[in-house]
């Protein structure tokens, strides 16, 4: 095989390679991001959640304040039943010790529905609570995944870019300038190999004769259609997508 041709060859190799490499550790970012937009969810949940009950609390807190107060007030008008005078005025102040009375009853009664309601919504937090907890742990481990996994790979491609120079200073000037040009337009695909007389590339039929000079690896042979360069290979292989 023509060394050019060989060394072409390794060159996609390897730029196929960091292609990968660098695809996969650019991902990394969106994938934690994503993971970390699932704990949020449930932080969230678990927030809200506890907001509701810290509410609920401040209002069965306040309701027995309001009792006490309440209760006073009607300790209050009680004593005026000594001083009054009249029975109109004694029958006002017992209207007024009553509607105090109904409205305890009511504040009471309040007060038990909230109870009965923070107590279920304290259940309901536990398993929130568990829920978030492991949520966040699972985050917290495939994160530490998915740094290791983005520090690999800046190592593999730390021992791969100098074969890649490597590769290229072993190809003729104007020969790396075409590859160049095509890899930047070709979405990184530039040798390719034939398979029933069709470039692997864009998929077109190549020329008989073309096909007998790639058979034999002795020259650099492009494709008429898309400009890629192409050699022969024995193994068959799917298509290279266009």
């Amino acid at each position: 095989m023509n060394p050019q041709l060989k060394s072409l060859i390794e060159l996609q190799a390897i730029d196929s390679q960091i292609g990968e490499l660098e695809h996969g550790k650019a991902a990394i970012p969106k994938q934690i991001e994503s993971g970390k937009a699932g704990v949020k969810e449930k932080q969230n949940q678990l927030a809200e959640a506890e907001s509701s009950f810290a509410q609920l609390q401040k209002e069965r807190k306040d309701l027995e304040i309001d009792v006490i107060e309440e209760n006073d007030h009607a300790a209050k008008t009680k004593t005026k039943l000594s001083a009054v005078k009249t029975n109109k005025e004694y029958s006002a102040i017992l209207v007024e010790v009553d509607a105090v009375k109904e409205k305890i009853l009511a504040l009471e009664d309040r007060e038990l529905e909230l109870m009965e309601i923070l107590e279920k919504k304290e259940r309901e937090l536990l398993p929130l609570k568990a829920n978030c907890k492991e949520e966040e742990e699972k985050f917290n481990e495939y994160k530490l995944k998915k740094e290791a996994e983005s520090e690999r790979t800046k190592k593999e491609l730390e021992v791969i870019r100098p074969r890649r120079s490597q590769a290229a200073d072993n190809l003729d000037v104007k020969l790396l300038e075409h590859y160049t040009k095509v890899f930047n337009a070709r979405e990184g695909v530039v040798v390719v190999p034939i398979h029933e007389n069709i470039c692997q590339g864009c998929l077109q039929h190549i020329l008989p004769q073309q096909v007998i000079d790639v058979k034999s690896g002795e020259t650099i042979i492009y494709c008429e259609q898309c400009s890629r360069i192409l050699y022969w290979k024995e193994t068959n292989e799917g298509a290279v997508p266009k």
